[in-house]
């Protein structure tokens, strides 16, 4: 078998790029961040509780999809739910119980919701919902927040 010597540089090239990607991957996945959610409170064990992890105040303010949206059918108590691969920095958390199954987080006449809902440091807004200074917190490494579900 003929060896070309003139390939050797090439098959370096070729092993240093990809031992640099696979650290690159590995560092990526290490990097990422796990949040752990723990809504308490929770009155009825009708429905289900849906969770929206929204990132940065962009996410919190415009009509993006959220960085993880969590269901889990309701039970009474704590609940848990756990969002992973999340980049660190600041994030709001948004949970509704939607008790009646309808996919929506029902309010009356002058809209004041009338199934649980709770928002990240349990911020409750004035005349409206919180603002992004009340809710925001930061995600660094594994991360655990709670919040209360109210009416």
């Amino acid at each position: 078998m003929y060896f070309n010597p003139l390939t050797l540089p090439k098959l370096r090239t070729v092993l240093i790029t990809g031992a640099t990607l696979y650290c690159l991957m590995l560092t990526q996945s290490i990097a990422a961040a796990t949040l752990t959610i723990v809504v308490s409170n929770v009155t009825e064990a009708e429905g289900s509780v849906m969770v929206a992890v929204l990132a940065g105040e962009q996410g919190f303010k415009e009509e993006q999809p959220p960085a993880a949206a969590l269901m889990q059918p309701a039970q009474t108590g704590d609940m848990t739910f756990v969002a992973s691969g999340l980049d660190d920095g600041e994030y709001a958390i948004q949970v509704m119980h939607d008790v009646n199954g309808n996919g929506e987080l029902d309010s009356n006449f002058i809209g004041m919701p009338t199934e649980p809902w709770a928002m990240s440091n349990n911020a409750r807004g004035n005349f409206g919902p919180p603002k992004w200074e009340d809710v925001k917190f930061t995600v660094s490494g594994d991360t655990t927040h709670s919040l209360e579900l109210s009416k």
